[in-house]
């Protein structure tokens, strides 16, 4: 009897032992691999990467993903560059991006933001939950005030919205941080979608039970500029990039001019306003 009493003794002293443990890996600091994907973005890379080296929670390594640039992005000292012959997508570059990271959490920065120097101290704590698979953040808008980074921060970033934390939120990776052994559970990033890879990452995990966080605390900056143009072609490839039909054409116009107009003219920016006009036409003609 006190001989079995004692092999309880032992065995509820392990599992004692073992709670401890456990308890001591959460409180430990954790791993981060970061990464900068680019593409001929050499104007705009250099910030991108001292922000994630400026971090107050530093990651344990940095690398930039070259996804065949034709520029000098690739040539950035300091961090190690990984180079795709050619050029193959987001889909393809984030893909070998999570083969690359080390560490079980990877923080991604588009080439074109600033991360806060909080953002990964202040996402981290996430994932102390084992069901949070991915935690992102909004981009600010910080670029200089020309017609195309206005129109782009109040409708492509929507900068000036209130923001709440959703658990099940549709994926955007232009900052973020995913949990390695979950996106690789569900198949990865799909190496063959040259757009929409986040989108359709995060809807994977979704309906493999896994929650996806929008934090608003979490921001990066976008600090570099672009024509109406590209901002145009940035807002098609987000919101339409299925392609578009009549019907779709219809609502995106009657959107376009209650809601996206509207906020143009009350912000005192007409011509934003313009762009606002011109960009269900543009999506149309481009997604039809």
């Amino acid at each position: 009897m006190n001989r079995n009493k004692a092999w309880i003794d032992i065995f509820l002293c392990q599992i004692k032992r073992f709670g401890n443990l456990r308890a001591l890996m959460r409180t430990a600091p954790k791993k981060v691999s970061a990464y900068v994907p680019c593409y001929n973005e050499w104007a705009a890379i250099r910030p991108a990467v001292e922000s994630i080296l400026d971090q107050v929670t530093p990651a344990a390594e940095v690398f930039v993903l070259d996804d065949g640039s034709t520029d000098d992005s690739g040539q950035i000292g300091g961090v190690r560059v990984v180079r795709l012959e050619c050029n193959q997508g987001r889909g393809a570059a984030r893909a070998r991006a999570m083969q690359e990271a080390r560490f079980e959490l990877v923080l991604g920065c588009d080439a074109s933001l600033m991360l806060d120097r909080y953002f990964l101290s202040s996402a981290l704590p996430w994932f102390d939950d084992e069901c949070v698979a991915a935690v992102f953040g909004w981009i600010k808008e910080a670029g200089s005030a020309t017609v195309a980074n206005r129109w782009r921060g109040r409708h492509l970033f929507r900068s000036d919205l209130l923001r709440t934390v959703s658990r099940d939120a549709a994926l955007a990776s232009g900052c973020f941080v995913v949990r390695k052994s979950a996106v690789e559970s569900v198949g990865g990033f799909n190496a063959t979608l040259r757009h929409g890879e986040d989108g359709d990452l995060g809807r994977r995990l979704r309906d493999a039970g896994y929650s996806v966080v929008f934090d608003p605390s979490l921001f990066a900056c976008s600090v570099g500029s672009n024509t109406v143009c590209e901002v145009l072609e940035r807002y098609t490839r987000w919101n339409t990039p299925d392609g578009m039909g009549m019907r779709d054409y219809l609502r995106q116009l009657n959107y376009a001019l209650k809601v996206m107009v509207a906020a143009d003219l009350k912000a005192g920016d007409a011509a934003a306003a313009l762009v606002s006009l011109v960009c269900p036409h543009y999506q149309f003609w481009t997604r039809r």
